[in-house]
């Protein structure tokens, strides 16, 4: 499992450092210097720590281009070394401080929930490590009392994710989600609205409705059933672990999420008890169970629980907060009433920019209609050319690709700003497609890295609008007739005609 995670954060961190530059460098969408003076800006004169507010490395480095390149570039190496199983306990510590500090300077690119998943995880993971120098890739050793706590705590989150991922789609069943999935009728539009869909999600889309309604209930028995088997025994959690598995490999054939779906997997390692893997697999990786390894010398186990029962305490007492709090805020809440004490969630919200503990529920409400933001540059304001950008629905004949465990942030953003259906500046995305549309006018080369081609190579157009277009998935006799992907229809306008005034750099 330790070793699945050094893969994850490697690949989360390489898929940032391709586009840290451009999202938050110096000159990016929405620089990270910026944020962290806007930080010291709002606590000069208090008593409060802006290292507290937003905890990270930057502050003591700077959040150059230089640095950012340097924080990814040193937590690509540690996602080696785990991997390869050398010191592997401090690479993990490290590991985790640098994508806190990541995910709390990457403003709304660093958003997402399984960014909050890696560092929660990766946190456990630094109990659930072995300190020595080197870690063997056969015959583990056996785990002491703090691996084992830190390993009941993994199966909680796995349970916790996986539960609140169901959960989430009943509790916020009602009237105002009239799309909603109680109807059965979700999958009929997930996957032609889901943020960056496959060619497989075209061919799942077509097939009958019967059978996208029939597939709802393995997946509610999964997220809402399978949970609670985690603390039946081992068979329990195998069961568990299989059913999660097999629902991530679904995901994974017919969508992009990112790294995910790869996490989730190898949260559900632990769940399998070593007994249980198969004899030719125990033989090939010639690892014996755990239960029959030798008895290692005896430590100091009393300084090692004292260092870790604190941090146990309170991810205890975090994940306490979590659970009552979700049950209580949903729409159709189990608790009718607040149950979590003031103190308790003072604290919680004091230790939030830690991410050590995290409230999770993926495809809260299903969206029935598929809004995309079509940006167009014109130089006289009568005749206007489209902006086609990389891994965004644009081109209606361009066939839908897998980039996942790569996330295109930026294209990612602009699904979530579609569904807004209007450019708004109290909008959380207001700030960087305002950024964008001033690098556009501004003819910025850096922005051609987000295009599939740029219709103004060589001077920068005059004007910029944004027109909203509903996109649906061609049938197949209308793919067979036009070759095309989509079908689209307008549905307003999202930007109006904006430049830059002489003189001036604010867009008008």
């Amino acid at each position: 499992m330790i070793r699945g995670l050094g893969l994850v954060y490697l690949i989360a961190i390489a898929s940032w450092w391709s586009q840290v530059t451009l999202l938050v460098g110096k000159d990016g969408l929405l620089p990270a210097e910026n944020l962290l003076e806007f930080v010291q800006s709002r606590t000069d004169g208090t008593d409060r720590s802006p290292f507290l507010l937003l905890p990270g490395v930057f502050w003591w480095i700077g959040a150059s281009n230089f640095s950012l390149h340097f924080v990814c570039w040193t937590g690509c190496i540690l996602s080696i070394l785990v991997i390869m199983g050398r010191l592997t306990g401090p690479s993990l510590v490290c590991l985790w401080w640098l994508y806190l500090s990541l995910v709390n300077t990457g403003g709304v690119f660093m958003s997402f929930q399984w960014d909050i998943l890696l560092l929660e995880a990766g946190f456990l993971s630094i109990f659930l490590a072995n300190w020595r120098w080197k870690l063997t890739w056969f015959d583990p050793p056996k785990l002491s009392v703090v691996n084992q706590i830190a390993l009941v705590f993994l199966w909680f989150l796995i349970a916790k994710l996986m539960f609140f991922s169901g959960w989430v789609k009943l509790a916020w069943a009602g009237e105002q989600y009239p799309e909603w999935w109680p109807d059965l009728s979700a999958m009929t539009y997930h996957y032609m609205t889901q943020p960056i869909p496959t060619w497989t999600a075209w061919w799942m889309h077509q097939l009958p409705e019967w059978f996208q309604r029939a597939s709802l209930w393995p997946m509610y028995f999964i997220e809402i059933i399978l949970p609670f088997a985690v603390v039946f025994g081992r068979f329990g959690r195998l069961a568990a672990g299989i059913g999660f598995t097999v629902l991530m490999l679904l995901i994974l054939l017919t969508g992009n999420y990112t790294y995910f779906n790869w996490l989730t997997i190898v949260l559900c390692i632990p769940l399998i008890h070593d007994r249980l893997w198969p004899n030719w697999f125990r033989n090939w990786v010639r690892f014996k169970p755990l239960g029959l390894l030798p008895k290692p010398a005896t430590k100091p186990l009393v300084a090692k629980l004292a260092v870790a029962t604190p941090f146990f305490l309170v991810l205890a007492l975090l994940n306490l907060n979590t659970i009552l709090r979700d049950l209580h805020n949903a729409p159709n809440p189990v608790l009718s009433r607040n149950v979590v004490p003031p103190w308790m969630q003072s604290f919680s919200a004091a230790l939030s920019p830690w991410h050590l503990v995290s409230g999770y529920g993926l495809f809260r409400t299903m969206t029935t209609e598929r809004p995309e933001i079509i940006l167009e540059g014109s130089r006289d304001g009568i005749t206007w050319f489209q902006y086609d950008f990389a891994w965004k629905v644009d081109d209606l004949s361009d066939r839908p690709k897998f980039v996942a465990p790569h996330q295109p942030r930026v294209a990612w953003q602009f699904w979530f700003a579609a569904l807004e259906k209007r450019f708004d500046y109290r909008s959380r995305n207001s700030a960087w497609i305002e950024s964008l549309v001033l690098k556009l006018l501004r003819g910025d080369e850096n922005v051609n890295a987000l295009l599939k081609t740029n219709p103004f190579p060589d001077t920068p157009p005059a004007y910029i609008r944004g027109r909203l277009f509903n996109y649906e998935f061609t049938s197949r006799e209308e793919r067979e007739r036009t070759g095309d992907w989509w079908n689209r229809v307008a549905a307003g306008e999202y930007l109006p005609k904006v430049s830059l005034p002489s003189g001036n750099e604010e867009v008008q």
